[in-house]
């Protein structure tokens, strides 16, 4: 009997012996431990969430009755991730790490990846707050993320969830933040600028269809809040994709060469109150020369991205497109609502889309581009209480599109103020199109109640148009007031 209870308490101490404690983050490399004055120390309190206060105009009916512009339902703001009580103490870390509990982790010097580790804080776990306390992470020849967020666990993956990095500086890496998934995540107070970008010291490369790298990169995350970031001179500033529920508000986004703001198949967000300028690229153009624009822009919807709303950003300087909704290949972003921005010297489209449905283009301040809003083959679009000056082609032009209202713009010192005409197109290169009996024919738009005054060519010009309403419009000083050219069944026109 001793003899059994003997080898009964070896095996409870062999079984003791062998267990594996939980992971404690690991630091790589280790570096000496000093204590560093943060200089560039940001304020990280934490603010109560804003709730966006996103107003729509009502979807067209088919008609295109007068019906005026009402407030919808503002796009769902996420709430912000709690910031640890001053009585916590943090975990410092002194290098780079992989962190894999939950705690408040905080940096006390700036540190450098190296060969052997191109990504510098990996994060595999939940309910995690990274303070840089103003440190910087610099990556290695545009390789890897600062902060890497993964999905961990075995055998089922797990979503990080409750995650906030502030107060940190990232540059010349690849990523400054890269988020695989994640909800609640609060991303503020930090500088991702100068990491990677794909063009050369002249800013020249391809013609964007999609881009990689740059400040802020997300996937397939929700419930999210990006403010007071700056993400300059990089490929892109912020970039999500897959996503839905994103808040991402003043931040600055300067001289990137794709976008300042790219949302792609990311619905029911918000892009608000950002200043993004110069965000552009040379490339070469089919016709062989190169030249300035290549599908860059201020803020870019592509692939799907739909009920989001950009309203109130500041956008200037030399960006080659404004707000830009791009579809490759697939249909592009529908219900999207574009508001209360101000648009400066675009070098082409301050706002363009093509290919979509349902989008209200509201209350902008748009001057000095190539045209103010461009869209074709698009339904249901709402036009309205826009202030569009002088621009360099037209105020408002659509190419094939139909059902639309244009209502209370004022459109002054373009060469067109407004144009609507229908035109042939390939087939083969929008292979995408389902065929209709009338091939995408211009008709069914309303036009009303627009002041045009100062226009070169003409106020209005229809180009085989048709069954369009134009009524109660005020023109002044224009060289024609409307001009109605090729097919014209069924057009109403007065207020001439």
């Amino acid at each position: 009997m001793k003899f059994s209870k003997l080898l009964a308490s070896l095996f409870i101490l062999f079984i003791a012996a062998c267990s594996t404690p939980q992971p404690t983050p690991t630091e790589l490399p280790t570096q000496t431990a000093r204590m560093i004055t943060a200089t560039r120390a940001r304020t990280a309190t934490a603010t109560n969430t804003v709730t966006p206060s996103a107003t729509t105009a009502m979807t067209p009916t088919a008609s295109a009755t007068e019906t005026p512009t009402t407030i919808s339902t503002p796009t769902i703001t996420p709430l912000p991730t709690a910031s640890p009580t001053p009585s916590v103490t943090p975990t410092m870390l002194g290098g780079c790490a992989e962190i894999w509990q939950s705690g408040f982790y905080k940096m006390y010097a700036d540190f450098k990846t190296t060969l052997k580790r191109f990504d510098c804080m990996i994060v595999q776990a939940s309910d995690v707050v990274i303070d840089c306390d103003a440190h910087t992470i610099e990556g290695l020849n545009k390789q890897g993320h600062g902060f890497w967020i993964r999905r961990y666990g075995f055998p089922i993956l797990q979503t990080p969830n409750n995650i906030e990095i502030r107060n940190c500086f990232v540059k010349n890496a690849r990523d400054g933040v890269f988020a695989e998934a994640a909800t609640n995540l609060w991303i503020h107070n930090n500088d991702f600028s100068n990491n990677y970008d794909d063009v050369d010291n002249r800013r020249y490369g391809i013609f964007l269809g999609m881009a990689e790298g740059g400040g802020i990169r997300l996937n397939h995350s929700q419930n999210v809040r990006i403010e007071n970031n700056t993400t300059s001179n990089s490929a892109i500033g912020i970039d999500i994709r897959e996503s839905q529920q994103v808040l991402i508000k003043n931040n600055t986004a300067i001289n990137n060469s794709a976008w300042g703001v790219s949302l792609l198949n990311t619905q029911d967000s918000e892009v608000s109150y950002n200043t993004l300028r110069d965000n552009v690229r040379y490339c070469t153009w089919g016709n062989g020369t190169v030249g300035p624009g290549c599908d860059a822009a201020a803020v870019i919807l592509q692939d799907g991205a739909s009920r989001n709303v950009v309203k109130n950003n500041l956008i200037t300087g030399q960006n080659a497109n404004g707000v830009f909704i791009k579809a490759h290949g697939v249909r592009c972003g529908d219900n999207n609502t574009i508001q209360n921005n101000k648009i400066t010297d675009v070098m082409y489209n301050a706002i363009e889309f093509s290919f979509c449905k349902d989008n209200k283009i509201i209350g902008n301040d748009i001057s000095g581009s190539l045209d103010g809003v461009w869209f074709g083959f698009s339904t249901n679009t709402t036009i309205a209480d826009n202030i569009i000056r002088n621009m360099n082609n037209h105020g408002i032009i659509s190419y094939n599109s139909r059902d639309s209202i244009v209502r209370n713009n004022q459109i002054v010192n373009a060469r067109e103020g407004i144009y609507f005409y229908w035109d042939t197109w390939n087939a083969k290169q929008f292979y995408f199109l389902t065929p209709t009996p009338d091939q995408y024919a211009s008709k069914g738009n309303l036009i009303e109640a627009n002041t045009l005054r100062d226009n070169t060519v003409a106020g209005i010009r229809l180009t085989n148009s048709i069954q369009n309403r134009i009524l109660n419009n005020i023109f002044a000083n224009n060289s024609k007031t409307v001009w109605v050219e090729g097919k014209n069944d069924g057009n109403v026109i007065n207020g001439q």
